[in-house]
Protein backbone atom coordinates (compact mmCIF):
# COMPACT_ATOMS: atom_id res chain seq x y z
CA UNK A 1 0.00 0.00 0.00
CA UNK A 2 1.29 3.41 -0.97
CA UNK A 3 1.45 5.73 2.05
CA UNK A 4 2.94 9.17 2.59
CA UNK A 5 5.79 7.72 4.65
CA UNK A 6 6.65 4.89 2.27
CA UNK A 7 9.92 4.83 0.37
CA UNK A 8 8.11 4.53 -2.97
CA UNK A 9 6.05 7.65 -2.33
CA UNK A 10 9.07 9.66 -1.24
CA UNK A 11 11.02 8.51 -4.29
CA UNK A 12 8.18 9.44 -6.66
CA UNK A 13 7.77 12.80 -4.95
CA UNK A 14 11.49 13.49 -5.28
CA UNK A 15 11.46 12.60 -8.98
CA UNK A 16 8.40 14.80 -9.56
CA UNK A 17 10.09 17.68 -7.75
CA UNK A 18 13.25 17.33 -9.85
CA UNK A 19 11.21 17.27 -13.06
CA UNK A 20 9.32 20.39 -11.94
CA UNK A 21 12.60 22.18 -11.14
CA UNK A 22 14.11 21.30 -14.52
CA UNK A 23 10.92 22.39 -16.31
CA UNK A 24 10.93 25.70 -14.44
CA UNK A 25 14.61 26.30 -15.29
CA UNK A 26 13.92 25.56 -18.96
CA UNK A 27 10.70 27.53 -19.36
CA UNK A 28 11.84 30.50 -17.26
CA UNK A 29 15.44 30.58 -18.50
CA UNK A 30 15.09 34.28 -19.32
CA UNK A 31 14.81 34.84 -15.55
CA UNK A 32 17.04 32.14 -14.09
CA UNK A 33 19.93 32.47 -16.55
CA UNK A 34 20.92 36.07 -15.62
CA UNK A 35 20.58 35.21 -11.92
CA UNK A 36 22.84 32.18 -12.28
CA UNK A 37 25.39 34.10 -14.35
CA UNK A 38 25.28 36.90 -11.80
CA UNK A 39 26.02 34.45 -9.00
CA UNK A 40 28.90 33.03 -11.04
CA UNK A 41 30.42 36.48 -11.58
CA UNK A 42 29.98 37.25 -7.88
CA UNK A 43 31.84 34.06 -6.96
CA UNK A 44 34.57 34.92 -9.44
CA UNK A 45 35.09 38.40 -7.96
CA UNK A 46 34.91 37.30 -4.32
CA UNK A 47 38.68 37.07 -3.71
CA UNK A 48 39.63 40.32 -5.53
CA UNK A 49 36.97 42.28 -3.64
CA UNK A 50 38.11 40.74 -0.35
CA UNK A 51 41.70 41.75 -1.13
CA UNK A 52 40.70 45.33 -1.99
CA UNK A 53 38.57 45.57 1.14
CA UNK A 54 41.46 44.41 3.33
CA UNK A 55 43.75 47.16 2.06
CA UNK A 56 41.22 49.79 3.13
CA UNK A 57 39.00 50.28 0.08
CA UNK A 58 35.26 50.49 0.91
CA UNK A 59 33.34 47.47 -0.28
CA UNK A 60 30.89 49.46 -2.40
CA UNK A 61 33.74 51.26 -4.16
CA UNK A 62 35.63 47.97 -4.67
CA UNK A 63 32.54 46.37 -6.19
CA UNK A 64 32.00 49.37 -8.48
CA UNK A 65 35.63 49.30 -9.64
CA UNK A 66 35.66 45.57 -10.40
CA UNK A 67 32.23 45.51 -12.07
CA UNK A 68 33.31 48.45 -14.24
CA UNK A 69 36.54 46.61 -15.12
CA UNK A 70 34.58 43.50 -16.12
CA UNK A 71 32.19 45.58 -18.23
CA UNK A 72 35.11 47.35 -19.93
CA UNK A 73 36.82 44.03 -20.66
CA UNK A 74 33.64 42.56 -22.16
CA UNK A 75 33.18 45.71 -24.26
CA UNK A 76 36.75 45.47 -25.54
CA UNK A 77 36.30 41.81 -26.47
CA UNK A 78 33.04 42.64 -28.24
CA UNK A 79 34.64 45.48 -30.22
CA UNK A 80 37.57 43.30 -31.29
CA UNK A 81 35.56 40.31 -32.51
CA UNK A 82 32.27 41.82 -33.72
CA UNK A 83 33.79 43.04 -37.01
CA UNK A 84 35.29 39.71 -38.13
CA UNK A 85 32.23 37.78 -36.96
CA UNK A 86 29.88 40.11 -38.82
CA UNK A 87 31.89 39.61 -42.01
CA UNK A 88 31.68 35.83 -41.58
CA UNK A 89 27.89 35.86 -41.11
CA UNK A 90 27.34 38.37 -43.90
CA UNK A 91 29.39 36.38 -46.42
CA UNK A 92 28.45 32.93 -45.13
CA UNK A 93 27.00 31.57 -48.44
CA UNK A 94 30.21 32.44 -50.33
CA UNK A 95 32.38 31.10 -47.49
CA UNK A 96 30.43 27.83 -47.36
CA UNK A 97 30.69 27.36 -51.11
CA UNK A 98 34.44 28.02 -51.07
CA UNK A 99 34.88 25.68 -48.12
CA UNK A 100 33.07 22.87 -49.94
CA UNK A 101 35.19 23.47 -53.02
CA UNK A 102 38.45 23.49 -51.06
CA UNK A 103 37.51 20.32 -49.15
CA UNK A 104 36.64 18.60 -52.43
CA UNK A 105 40.02 19.49 -53.96
CA UNK A 106 41.79 18.51 -50.75
CA UNK A 107 40.13 15.12 -50.73
CA UNK A 108 40.93 14.58 -54.38
CA UNK A 109 44.61 15.13 -53.58
CA UNK A 110 44.66 11.89 -51.61
CA UNK A 111 44.31 8.67 -53.55
CA UNK A 112 42.32 6.98 -50.80
CA UNK A 113 39.52 9.53 -51.14
CA UNK A 114 39.12 9.51 -54.93
CA UNK A 115 36.11 7.21 -54.96
CA UNK A 116 34.34 9.26 -52.31
CA UNK A 117 35.04 12.39 -54.30
CA UNK A 118 33.59 10.83 -57.45
CA UNK A 119 30.46 9.84 -55.54
CA UNK A 120 30.00 13.34 -54.20
CA UNK A 121 30.52 14.77 -57.69
CA UNK A 122 27.93 12.39 -59.15
CA UNK A 123 25.39 13.33 -56.50
CA UNK A 124 26.06 17.00 -57.16
CA UNK A 125 25.51 16.50 -60.91
CA UNK A 126 22.24 14.66 -60.27
CA UNK A 127 21.02 17.44 -58.03
CA UNK A 128 22.06 19.98 -60.65
CA UNK A 129 20.11 18.15 -63.34
CA UNK A 130 17.04 17.99 -61.11
CA UNK A 131 17.25 21.71 -60.47
CA UNK A 132 17.48 22.35 -64.23
CA UNK A 133 14.27 20.39 -64.82
CA UNK A 134 11.75 22.88 -66.30
CA UNK A 135 8.92 21.29 -64.32
CA UNK A 136 10.65 22.08 -61.04
CA UNK A 137 9.75 25.49 -59.70
CA UNK A 138 12.33 27.54 -57.88
CA UNK A 139 11.29 28.77 -54.47
CA UNK A 140 13.11 31.79 -53.07
CA UNK A 141 12.79 32.52 -49.36
CA UNK A 142 13.58 36.02 -48.25
CA UNK A 143 14.99 36.11 -44.74
CA UNK A 144 15.84 39.15 -42.64
CA UNK A 145 19.22 40.55 -43.57
CA UNK A 146 22.22 40.16 -41.34
CA UNK A 147 22.04 43.69 -39.95
CA UNK A 148 18.50 43.13 -38.64
CA UNK A 149 19.38 39.79 -37.04
CA UNK A 150 22.62 41.17 -35.64
CA UNK A 151 20.92 44.22 -34.15
CA UNK A 152 18.42 42.01 -32.32
CA UNK A 153 21.11 39.62 -31.09
CA UNK A 154 23.40 42.43 -29.94
CA UNK A 155 20.55 44.10 -28.06
CA UNK A 156 19.71 40.82 -26.29
CA UNK A 157 23.35 40.18 -25.39
CA UNK A 158 23.90 43.72 -24.08
CA UNK A 159 20.69 43.55 -22.02
CA UNK A 160 21.71 40.19 -20.56
CA UNK A 161 25.18 41.47 -19.66
CA UNK A 162 23.78 44.59 -17.95
CA UNK A 163 21.29 42.52 -15.93
CA UNK A 164 23.95 39.96 -14.99
CA UNK A 165 26.44 42.57 -13.81
CA UNK A 166 23.73 44.39 -11.84
CA UNK A 167 22.77 41.17 -10.05
CA UNK A 168 26.44 40.44 -9.37
CA UNK A 169 26.93 43.89 -7.84
CA UNK A 170 23.98 43.42 -5.47
CA UNK A 171 25.19 39.94 -4.49
CA UNK A 172 28.65 41.29 -3.69
CA UNK A 173 27.47 44.34 -1.75
CA UNK A 174 24.66 42.59 0.14
CA UNK A 175 26.60 39.46 0.98
CA UNK A 176 25.45 39.13 4.61
CA UNK A 177 21.68 38.92 3.91
CA UNK A 178 22.22 36.28 1.22
CA UNK A 179 24.52 34.30 3.53
CA UNK A 180 21.88 34.49 6.26
CA UNK A 181 19.26 33.33 3.77
CA UNK A 182 21.43 30.32 2.91
CA UNK A 183 21.54 29.30 6.60
CA UNK A 184 17.82 29.80 7.30
CA UNK A 185 16.83 26.11 6.73
CA UNK A 186 18.85 25.08 9.81
CA UNK A 187 17.59 25.39 13.38
CA UNK A 188 20.64 24.98 15.60
CA UNK A 189 23.22 27.74 15.77
CA UNK A 190 26.10 25.29 15.42
CA UNK A 191 24.58 23.95 12.19
CA UNK A 192 24.07 27.47 10.88
CA UNK A 193 27.70 28.35 11.58
CA UNK A 194 28.90 25.15 9.94
CA UNK A 195 26.76 25.85 6.85
CA UNK A 196 28.11 29.40 6.70
CA UNK A 197 31.71 28.15 6.88
CA UNK A 198 31.03 25.57 4.18
CA UNK A 199 29.57 28.23 1.89
CA UNK A 200 32.43 30.65 2.56
CA UNK A 201 34.91 27.86 1.77
CA UNK A 202 33.01 27.16 -1.47
CA UNK A 203 33.28 30.86 -2.34
CA UNK A 204 37.05 30.83 -1.82
CA UNK A 205 37.58 27.59 -3.73
CA UNK A 206 35.41 28.66 -6.66
CA UNK A 207 36.90 32.15 -6.86
CA UNK A 208 40.44 30.76 -6.75
CA UNK A 209 39.59 28.21 -9.45
CA UNK A 210 38.18 30.81 -11.83
CA UNK A 211 40.92 33.35 -11.27
CA UNK A 212 43.64 30.78 -11.98
CA UNK A 213 41.66 29.31 -14.89
CA UNK A 214 41.18 32.80 -16.36
CA UNK A 215 44.91 33.53 -16.18
CA UNK A 216 45.66 30.17 -17.82
CA UNK A 217 43.11 30.83 -20.57
CA UNK A 218 44.57 34.29 -21.21
CA UNK A 219 48.03 32.76 -21.50
CA UNK A 220 46.68 30.07 -23.82
CA UNK A 221 45.07 32.71 -26.03
CA UNK A 222 48.31 34.69 -26.23
CA UNK A 223 50.42 31.63 -27.09
CA UNK A 224 47.93 30.38 -29.69
CA UNK A 225 47.66 33.87 -31.20
CA UNK A 226 51.44 34.13 -31.52
CA UNK A 227 51.65 30.66 -33.08
CA UNK A 228 48.95 31.50 -35.62
CA UNK A 229 50.68 34.80 -36.38
CA UNK A 230 53.90 32.91 -37.16
CA UNK A 231 51.93 30.56 -39.42
CA UNK A 232 50.42 33.49 -41.31
CA UNK A 233 46.80 33.04 -40.20
CA UNK A 234 44.79 36.26 -40.69
CA UNK A 235 43.61 38.10 -37.57
CA UNK A 236 45.48 35.97 -35.02
CA UNK A 237 44.35 38.21 -32.16
CA UNK A 238 40.72 37.28 -32.87
CA UNK A 239 41.60 33.59 -32.76
CA UNK A 240 43.46 34.15 -29.50
CA UNK A 241 40.38 35.71 -27.92
CA UNK A 242 38.09 32.97 -29.26
CA UNK A 243 40.43 30.21 -28.04
CA UNK A 244 40.65 31.78 -24.56
CA UNK A 245 36.86 32.02 -24.29
CA UNK A 246 36.22 28.51 -25.61
CA UNK A 247 38.70 27.02 -23.14
CA UNK A 248 36.21 27.65 -20.33
CA UNK A 249 34.12 24.84 -21.86
CA UNK A 250 36.03 21.63 -21.18
CA UNK A 251 36.20 19.08 -24.01
CA UNK A 252 33.61 20.85 -26.19
CA UNK A 253 35.39 24.23 -26.42
CA UNK A 254 38.69 22.93 -27.85
CA UNK A 255 36.77 20.75 -30.31
CA UNK A 256 34.79 23.75 -31.58
CA UNK A 257 37.96 25.86 -31.79
CA UNK A 258 39.83 23.17 -33.72
CA UNK A 259 37.01 22.70 -36.23
CA UNK A 260 36.59 26.45 -36.76
CA UNK A 261 40.33 27.03 -37.14
CA UNK A 262 40.66 24.17 -39.62
CA UNK A 263 37.74 25.49 -41.70
CA UNK A 264 39.29 28.98 -41.75
CA UNK A 265 42.67 27.55 -42.75
CA UNK A 266 41.12 25.54 -45.58
CA UNK A 267 39.48 28.70 -46.94
CA UNK A 268 42.58 30.88 -46.51
CA UNK A 269 45.43 28.65 -47.69
CA UNK A 270 46.08 26.42 -50.68
CA UNK A 271 48.64 23.79 -49.61
CA UNK A 272 47.77 20.86 -47.31
CA UNK A 273 50.51 21.82 -44.83
CA UNK A 274 49.16 25.35 -44.45
CA UNK A 275 45.65 23.96 -44.01
CA UNK A 276 46.52 21.49 -41.26
CA UNK A 277 49.32 23.35 -39.45
CA UNK A 278 47.21 25.95 -37.54
CA UNK A 279 44.77 23.38 -36.15
CA UNK A 280 47.65 21.01 -35.30
CA UNK A 281 49.53 23.80 -33.51
CA UNK A 282 46.41 24.70 -31.52
CA UNK A 283 45.86 21.06 -30.52
CA UNK A 284 49.49 20.69 -29.42
CA UNK A 285 49.37 23.85 -27.29
CA UNK A 286 46.01 22.87 -25.83
CA UNK A 287 47.35 19.39 -24.99
CA UNK A 288 50.24 20.89 -23.02
CA UNK A 289 47.91 23.29 -21.23
CA UNK A 290 45.30 20.67 -20.33
CA UNK A 291 47.71 17.95 -19.20
CA UNK A 292 50.56 19.89 -17.58
CA UNK A 293 49.84 23.59 -16.93
CA UNK A 294 46.28 23.41 -15.56
CA UNK A 295 46.82 20.37 -13.28
CA UNK A 296 50.00 21.98 -11.89
CA UNK A 297 48.34 25.26 -10.90
CA UNK A 298 44.86 24.06 -9.99
CA UNK A 299 45.73 20.74 -8.36
CA UNK A 300 42.89 19.09 -6.48
CA UNK A 301 40.39 21.80 -7.47
CA UNK A 302 40.21 20.15 -10.89
CA UNK A 303 39.81 16.64 -9.54
CA UNK A 304 36.35 16.03 -10.96
CA UNK A 305 35.38 12.77 -12.64
CA UNK A 306 35.37 13.19 -16.45
CA UNK A 307 32.04 11.38 -16.74
CA UNK A 308 30.34 13.90 -14.47
CA UNK A 309 31.81 16.73 -16.55
CA UNK A 310 30.43 15.21 -19.76
CA UNK A 311 27.00 14.64 -18.18
CA UNK A 312 26.98 18.20 -16.84
CA UNK A 313 27.86 19.57 -20.29
CA UNK A 314 25.06 17.55 -21.88
CA UNK A 315 22.47 18.59 -19.31
CA UNK A 316 23.26 22.31 -19.08
CA UNK A 317 23.89 22.56 -22.83
CA UNK A 318 20.45 21.11 -23.48
CA UNK A 319 18.88 23.31 -20.81
CA UNK A 320 20.39 26.72 -21.64
CA UNK A 321 22.37 26.30 -24.86
CA UNK A 322 25.83 27.86 -25.13
CA UNK A 323 25.40 29.70 -21.82
CA UNK A 324 24.64 26.35 -20.21
CA UNK A 325 27.88 24.92 -21.56
CA UNK A 326 29.74 27.80 -19.90
CA UNK A 327 27.96 27.13 -16.59
CA UNK A 328 28.39 23.34 -16.64
CA UNK A 329 31.88 23.13 -15.14
CA UNK A 330 31.42 26.03 -12.65
CA UNK A 331 28.33 24.28 -11.29
CA UNK A 332 30.40 21.15 -10.67
CA UNK A 333 33.20 23.15 -9.02
CA UNK A 334 30.76 24.78 -6.59
CA UNK A 335 29.01 21.46 -5.90
CA UNK A 336 32.28 19.66 -5.23
CA UNK A 337 33.56 22.48 -2.99
CA UNK A 338 30.42 22.12 -0.86
CA UNK A 339 30.49 18.30 -0.91
CA UNK A 340 34.14 18.24 0.20
CA UNK A 341 33.23 19.91 3.50
CA UNK A 342 29.69 18.64 4.13
CA UNK A 343 29.53 15.22 5.74
CA UNK A 344 25.93 14.46 4.61
CA UNK A 345 27.12 14.88 0.99
CA UNK A 346 29.88 12.29 1.23
CA UNK A 347 28.15 10.04 -1.32
CA UNK A 348 27.94 12.92 -3.79
CA UNK A 349 31.59 13.67 -3.12
CA UNK A 350 32.56 10.13 -4.10
CA UNK A 351 30.54 10.46 -7.32
CA UNK A 352 32.21 13.74 -8.28
CA UNK A 353 35.74 12.67 -7.33
CA UNK A 354 37.66 10.63 -9.94
CA UNK A 355 38.70 7.10 -9.12
CA UNK A 356 41.60 6.97 -6.69
CA UNK A 357 44.89 5.37 -7.51
CA UNK A 358 45.67 2.10 -5.69
CA UNK A 359 46.99 2.86 -2.22
CA UNK A 360 45.83 6.49 -2.22
CA UNK A 361 43.75 7.70 0.70
CA UNK A 362 40.68 9.86 0.41
CA UNK A 363 41.13 13.22 2.08
CA UNK A 364 39.30 13.13 5.43
CA UNK A 365 36.49 15.55 6.16
CA UNK A 366 37.38 17.80 9.07
CA UNK A 367 34.54 19.58 10.81
CA UNK A 368 35.47 21.99 13.60
CA UNK A 369 33.55 21.76 16.84
CA UNK A 370 31.41 24.73 17.64
CA UNK A 371 30.37 25.86 21.08
CA UNK A 372 26.58 26.34 21.00
CA UNK A 373 26.92 29.41 23.19
CA UNK A 374 29.56 31.03 21.05
CA UNK A 375 28.43 33.96 18.95
CA UNK A 376 30.05 34.45 15.60
CA UNK A 377 29.30 36.55 12.61
CA UNK A 378 28.45 34.91 9.31
CA UNK A 379 30.35 37.54 7.38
Amino acid sequence: MLTFNSLTFRSLATIALLIAIVAALYLARAVFLPITLGLLVALLLHLPITALHRIGMPKIFAVAVLITAVAAMLTLIFVLIVGPLSNVFDNWPQIAAELRSKIYHLRSAFSAAEQAGDAVSKIADDVKNIVKDPEVQEVVMHEPNFLARAATSVADVVTGIVVTLTISAFLLVMRRPFLTLATMPFDRMSTKLRAARIWKNAERETSHYFLVASLINIGLGIVVGLALWLLGVPMPYVWGIVVALLNYILFVGPAIGTAALFAASVITFDTPFQMFAPAAAYLAINFVEANFVTPHFLGRRLQIAPLTIILSLLFWGWLWGFAGLVLAVPALVVLKAVADKAEPLSDLRRILTPRRQPGAKLEPIRLARVNPGEKRSFQ
